[in-house]
């Protein structure tokens, strides 16, 4: 009985699929035409219906639509329909030309072969028009399926070329016609399907047109990489231009690229603060609220307060860490398999490695065929080629993914700044915020690059141990003990690193904040001599965060050491402990060499291990730092509503406020009606302010409704003032209206000013308006707000800061009755007594609360706390002789009291006093420095004379109109030797070259060990000399201690 040797694939196919004698034990290999048409064209396929799934994503996630037919996509969907063409008649002619009484068989391979090419090539023929739908300009799963096909192929190419050729052979050789129609076909067929392949690979080198609709503007400085093919992005060839134009000039900022939308702020907000919101609301029982996917609105994204609108308990503090899981696990994960792919290829390579030292070896014993030792050589080079591929796009990602959670963390707390309330305020200080979005934030950026290491480490070290076991047997359980000795020390040492981690971000806080003072009142700082006392506070700061770093330096010295020796520690223990316990064990070249091989692989993960714990902890600091301040109170948002079914557009009903502590202001009830003027007056620290805050929904509301309606302008006490130029502080990056702009610079007394600047409107303003006086800057200001055109208007007492003609000017241009605010809703705060009687009604504030309120004439019959209000500020003597003449008139022709207007007389009497004695002083004064002319105001009231004289002088120095800050600088060219000599007396002459030395000294150990590794491995003598064999070992061990002792002294 005949058993049946042949495999199911045989009986597929019709014959052989697989012999090892034709295609390795040969010096003319081959692939068997079975093992051609079904390996090495479904590898290729079932690929692409692997990984298609990344086809279909890039649809979803494409920004872009409808790109338009061009000659690319065209030429791609013809050839792919030829390709259909083709392989629907081999077939068809398969199940024509086979099966039949005198036809050759019909096997399945020729019914499945096509059927499984034309699924493939009918689903990639169906992305072509999605593609070009979606905006995808090019695709990898397509490149690189049709880069293995044509890959592939290239052995038939070569079989069907020798099988044609003998076809020939036969047919001049044999008499009779002999039938060789399938055969033909096939032979005319491949090489039809290899021409529209190599095509197709061709074609799938370059990019796509331009879509036509993008959901950002395309500029013309955009990343190239937006349009870049796969090919150009894997090589990063679409980067040469910008490397070239860095060789021959300086980059500058105007040369970098536009960022790529996908990682800018408007596509990664939405999606981390979507992922946020659903955390916070966990932290709460019986919160169920389904909300739809975050959208970026209008430049608004919507974040959930984690102390706002309590309706459970709460549980926990939310965390960021689930967020950023969320909303860029995806990009990390297959970050992560790239990374996995490139740690399987880095442990081929010490087998192939094996192969070929085997090749070498063997020649002397049975000569092999040449065509193995190039394959293994091309195979080496395939796979170091692929993993350096592999491993810079996982790097690119990586770093894409820490740009995108420092983007998200930077926003989420730059937000949180702005609406923290005021309680959070007096214990997060700016220093604090700051390094939040400088330092912590960048924590994460650096640690993602290398977070795959927590589990490719081990996952190397248990390889590199396995194929070691493979190479020296037990003996690698020495070296792995080594390895689990070292864990716990470095745990005790990361333990302590954290703990002054911690110390060292609390004093960076107290410096940064200490800095941010000093820089914010450097003038006051200068003409009080101060220097050396806050130069000794920082400095004695900074010698607290200096000793920190210090002992955080020896720590990190201290575990670098220990893993940098490890390697070693782990090969010399392994070695020893193989070559000791048997007498038989011999180091060949074999096992040397490999074993090398992967203790340097080993080298990699127990180096990286310490930094990466090291990344951890600093890592998990930044996290509750950052914790526990976007857990921190914020103000209530809905603290103001916007109901336009309101009455009025501005009011408080029984309002009571709060600055976090104790109430601050009780029983508010303010109107505003339509197109009228309030005002709110009173003694100093009464509240008028805070009412304007309250407005602003900027205090802690603890009973009563706040609404406005309508877009709302605000203008501060203290002036905010960018630095740029005149025009751009008012504009505020509205578009520039001539006529409206000209209006308000007129009506806010700003044309003289802009007249004396050196550059008129486009001069540049300097720091917090360094270069303005207190008037300009206040002016500026409300011209900003008159030129937005709001609704409503907060004015805080924008005239204090402006002689007394300017302020009637804009009273009457502006504010008043007649001015350009008439129409809208307005809340002035104001000490000027002169305006009161045209506004349409006052509010007096008394200890926090409205005391009383009505129009001028009705509070001054009432004679109460206005009355004593008018009283106390003309006492102040703050007002000029016409505006007290001024007040009088309008006391006298409302009040009937005589009582009342001998008061407000007599007040006036006691200013005018003042007002003459400080007069005469001033008038001495200038008399005795030689200035003969008598000054017209008291000392405080000079700004406005003191801005012209500044401004005049500031035009004389000034080399370029307008211009206030020169711009930055930067060398260029090759770093000059004086820098590196600096940097070497800095550090010490002695420590740089000892540093220099024993650099060289390790890595002189480093090299001589591997070559007396090597010259014991290839020493036969030691098989039968066992002293030979302690003295190879010991001189080892010396060179390991050296290298230890160079790395140690030299860190």
């Amino acid at each position: 009985m005949e058993v049946n040797t042949s495999s199911p694939m045989d009986e597929f196919c019709g014959s052989t699929f697989w012999n090892s004698t034709e295609t390795w034990w040969t010096t003319d290999p081959d692939f068997t035409p079975c093992f051609e048409q079904t390996v090495l064209v479904w590898t290729p396929c079932a690929f692409y219906w692997l990984f298609v799934v990344f086809d279909f994503y890039y649809l979803k996630a494409s920004l872009d639509r409808n790109i338009p037919w061009n000659k690319l996509n065209v030429s791609k969907a013809l050839v792919n329909v030829g390709l259909l063409v083709l392989t629907a008649l081999d077939l068809i002619m398969a199940l024509i030309k086979k099966g039949g009484d005198d036809q050759p068989p019909l096997y399945k391979l020729d019914v499945w072969g096509p059927i499984i090419k034309f699924a493939t090539f009918l689903l990639i023929f169906l992305f072509i028009p999605l593609n070009r739908k979606y905006g995808v300009q090019t695709t990898g799963c397509q490149f690189l399926f049709w880069f293995l096909l044509t890959i592939f192929s290239i052995p038939r190419c070569r079989t069907e070329v020798r099988a044609d050729r003998l076809r020939q052979q036969l047919l001049e050789s044999q008499q009779e016609d002999l039938e060789y129609a399938w055969e033909e076909y096939q032979y005319t067929s491949f090489f039809v399907f290899f021409t529209f392949t190599s095509i197709m690979l061709i074609l799938n080198c370059f990019a796509d047109g331009m879509p036509r609709q993008t959901k950002y503007q395309r500029g013309e400085n955009e990343i190239p990489e937006l349009s870049a093919s796969f090919l150009s992005r894997i090589t990063y060839q679409w980067f040469d231009k910008m490397a070239l134009k860095g060789y021959r000039n300086p980059l500058e900022e105007k040369d970098l690229w536009d960022l790529r939308p996908q990682d800018s702020c408007s596509e990664v907000m939405p999606t981390f603060a979507y992922h946020w919101n659903q955390n916070v609301r966990k932290n709460y029982k019986g919160r169920a609220r389904v909300e739809p996917k975050a959208q970026f609105s209008n430049g608004n994204v919507t974040f959930e307060n984690p102390h706002g609108e309590k309706n459970g308990r709460k549980k926990g503090v939310a965390s960021i860490m689930p967020p950023i899981y969320k909303s860029f696990g995806g990009v990390f994960m297959f970050g992560a398999l790239m990374k996995l792919f490139t740690d399987c290829l880095t442990f081929a390579q010490p087998q192939v490695l094996s192969l070929i030292i085997s090749f070498v070896e063997d020649q002397d014993k049975e000569k092999q065929p040449e065509w193995k030792g190039i394959l293994y050589s091309v195979l080496l080079f395939v796979l170091a080629a692929a993993q350096t591929f592999i491993l810079g796009q996982y790097f690119h990602r990586m770093f894409i993914v820490g740009l995108r959670i420092r983007t998200a963390l930077i926003n989420a707390i730059y937000r949180k700044a702005l609406r923290i309330s005021n309680s959070t305020k007096k214990e997060s200080t700016v220093g604090e915020i700051v390094n939040l979005m400088a330092v912590d934030a960048q924590r994460f950026m650096e640690l993602t690059t290398y977070l795959n290491m927590i589990w490719s480490a081990p996952l190397q070290i248990g390889l590199a141990l396995f194929f070691l076991w493979q190479q020296l047997g037990p003996s690698v359980l020495a070296g792995l003990a080594v390895m689990i000795i070292l864990i716990p020390v470095n745990g005790v040492i990361a333990s302590r690193i954290k703990t002054y981690q911690i110390r060292q971000m609390k004093y960076k806080d107290e410096r940064v904040k200490l800095m941010n003072e000093v820089l914010s009142g450097i003038k006051v700082l200068k003409l009080y001599a101060w220097e050396p006392s806050f130069e000794k506070q920082v400095l004695d700061i900074r010698d607290k965060e200096i000793a920190t770093l210090r002992s955080t330096a020896y720590l990190n010295a201290s575990t670098s050491f220990l893993w940098s020796c490890a390697p070693f520690l782990v090969s010399l223990v392994t070695f020893a402990t193989y070559v000791l316990i048997d007498e038989n064990n011999v180091l060949d070249a074999t096992k040397t060499f490999v074993s090398l091989s992967l203790f340097n692989i080993l080298r990699f993960p127990l180096t990286m291990l310490p930094m990466l714990i090291t990344n951890l902890v600093q890592t998990q600091v930044s996290v509750n730092r950052i914790n526990k301040f976007l857990n921190s109170e914020e103000l209530d948002p809905n603290s103001v509503l916007h109901d336009p079914s309101k009455p009025h557009p501005m009011s408080i009903e029984n309002g009571e406020f709060s600055w976090g502590d104790e109430i601050t202001l009780r029983n508010i009830n303010i109107e505003v009606r339509k197109s009228s003027l309030v005002a709110l007056v009173g003694t100093v620290g009464s509240g008028k302010s805070s009412v304007v805050q309250a407005f602003l929904g900027e205090m802690e509301k603890l009973a009563g409704v706040v609404n406005t309606v309508g877009k709302l302008a605000y203008v501060p006490q203290q002036a905010w003032i960018q630095n740029a130029t005149v025009r751009d502080n008012i504009l505020f990056g509205q578009t520039y209206d001539r006529k409206r702009y000209n209006k308000v610079i007129d009506a806010c007394a700003l044309r003289a000013d802009i007249d004396i600047l050196s550059a008129g409107d486009q001069t540049e303003i300097g720091e917090k308006g360094i270069n303005l006086s207190g008037g300009q800057k206040q002016r500026i200001s409300l011209a900003r707000a008159v030129y937005s055109d709001a609704d409503l208007y907060l004015l805080d007492d924008p005239l204090s800061a402006v002689d007394a003609h300017v302020g009637k000017h804009i009273f009457e241009e502006v504010i008043g009755p007649k001015g350009m605010l008439a129409r809208k809703s307005r809340v002035l705060v104001t000490h000027g007594v002169t305006f009161l009687p045209q506004v349409d009604s006052i509010y007096v504030m008394k200890a926090g609360e409205i005391s009383e309120s009505g129009t001028f004439d009705q509070l001054v019959k009432n004679k109460g706390a206005f009355a004593d209000f008018i009283i106390q500020h003309l006492q102040d003597g703050n007002e000029e002789e016409e505006e007290l003449n001024q007040i009088k008139r309008q006391i006298s022709s409302t009040a009937d009291d005589p009582e009342l207007i001998g008061s407000v007389e007599k007040a006036i009497k006691l200013a005018r006093t003042e007002s003459l004695s400080d007069s005469i002083s001033v008038t001495s004064a200038d008399s005795l420095m030689g200035r003969g002319n008598s000054l017209r105001r008291r000392a405080k009231r000079q700004d406005s004379h003191d801005s012209v004289a500044s401004a005049a002088s500031l035009k004389k120095k000034q080399e370029v109109e307008g211009k206030l800050i020169e711009t930055e600088k930067s060398q260029t060219g090759g770093v000059d030797f004086a820098v590196y000599k600096h940097y070497i007396k800095s550090v010490g002459i002695f420590l740089s070259v000892a540093t220099l030395v024993l650099n060289f000294v390790f890595q002189a150990f480093q090299i001589g060990s591997n070559l007396w590794l090597t010259k014991w491995a290839n020493d036969q003598r030691v098989e039968n000399d066992t002293s030979l064999r302690d003295m190879y070992l010991g001189v080892y061990g010396a060179f390991g201690f050296g290298q230890g002792l160079g790395y140690h002294c030299g860190y």
